[in-house]
């Protein structure tokens, strides 16, 4: 359980440091800094693992990485726009995207219980957002598309993790996030001063930590037991939030991100118990 405890700190620390670089840095060079340090992590373990770069499904590899490079990308520009724990939750609409996705690429039937926590979950983003969703507001629709892409990430990940090795599959996405953010490197570059080199290399240390806490945690657990503790990260985004930027949290928002998590930890426990 400390292991989730840490991982689901982790997340939310590195959250709050994108936030903050964000506003500072063009988004897509803190997107850079977070992908190239990944791939410097991730590329010698597979060479002393030798473990193969291209993998065997290299397409349902590609679509992994590239949606997975799209959702950091919308991700971290939603944190450097939104409040931080609003962010962060519209990012983790993914689970019940996640599940009505595998319906159609995995040929899951959805039922009754999906199709209710899907309406319970949309019901809860209009609260969250105070009906900005609805409204087009373009922050909110990135965050709702980080969602999305996240959730296409996933069902790319279940459709090749029984053929793949994990390094392959966190190698696409590193790979395609570096290239793609440097694609768009050279507009508005600025070079980081210290500060935003600290918050740059926090950033890269929290999200490593926290995927590795975050794995160490559903190797030694059961996931129907361990999948509702990965909303700790929204709630202690909020937190963060509150107590850093001072940012308010009404009794609808408060309410929506409630529903959210509860909808969203019903569709992942049921996914963990049914698999």
């Amino acid at each position: 359980m400390m292991h989730v405890f840490g991982a689901a700190v982790s997340f939310a620390a590195m959250a709050a440091l994108v936030k903050w670089a964000a506003s500072r840095l063009p988004v897509f060079e803190v997107v850079f800094a977070r992908s190239v340090a990944g791939c410097l992590m991730i590329v010698p373990l597979m060479v002393r693992r030798r473990v193969s770069f291209l993998g065997r499904d290299w397409g349902r590899l590609l679509l992994r990485g590239t949606s997975g490079a799209a959702a950091v990308c919308l991700y971290f520009f939603t944190l450097s726009k939104l409040p931080l724990g609003t962010a962060v939750m519209l990012n983790f609409t993914s689970p019940i995207f996640s599940a009505l996705l595998a319906t159609l690429f995995l040929k899951e039937r959805p039922g009754f219980f999906l199709w209710v926590m899907i309406w319970l979950s949309f019901f809860g983003l209009f609260l969250l957002t105070e009906a900005r969703l609805f409204s087009a507001d373009l922050y909110v629709l990135c965050g709702l598309a980080s969602g999305i892409f996240a959730a296409i990430a996933t069902v790319a990940i279940r459709s090749v993790h029984h053929t793949e090795s994990p390094l392959t599959i966190i190698f696409y996405f590193t790979f395609i996030a570096t290239v793609a953010s440097a694609f768009f490197l050279p507009r508005n570059f600025r070079w980081p001063d210290a500060r935003e080199w600290l918050a740059l290399g926090g950033i890269a240390v929290t999200s490593f930590y926290g995927q590795l806490w975050f794995t160490v945690a559903f190797r030694q657990a059961p996931a129907s037991l361990l999948s509702p503790f990965s909303y700790l990260t929204p709630a202690f985004s909020f937190l963060l939030g509150i107590f850093i930027w001072q940012e308010p949290m009404t009794p609808f928002t408060l309410l929506g991100a409630l529903i959210i998590i509860f909808a969203g930890s019903c569709v992942s426990l049921r996914e963990a118990i049914s698999s």
